[in-house]
């Protein structure tokens, strides 16, 4: 069974200095198969994201693209 699950991580740039962002990571029977890491540093959205991935059980094939149509998204 997969699994889609947020984690945090703190992160770097010159121009904004230290900054806490989310990523997905993606198990498969316990074990993590993937990871997309500083997807946004939004944690409420990328929960909402991650359930969504879990409840519709999104195929990894597919994950690069959810996460793109999100960020595509994610300003309106």
């Amino acid at each position: 069974m997969k699994e889609y699950r947020l984690f945090a991580q703190s992160m770097y740039d010159r121009a904004v200095g230290h900054y806490e962002t989310f990523g997905v990571s993606v198990f498969e029977d316990g074990v993590m198969i993937r990871i997309v890491r500083d997807v946004s540093p939004d944690r409420k959205r990328v929960e909402a994201l991650v359930s969504e991935f879990n409840r519709e059980h999104l195929e990894p094939v597919h994950l690069d693209q959810a996460i793109e149509d999100f960020l595509l998204d994610y300003d309106c």
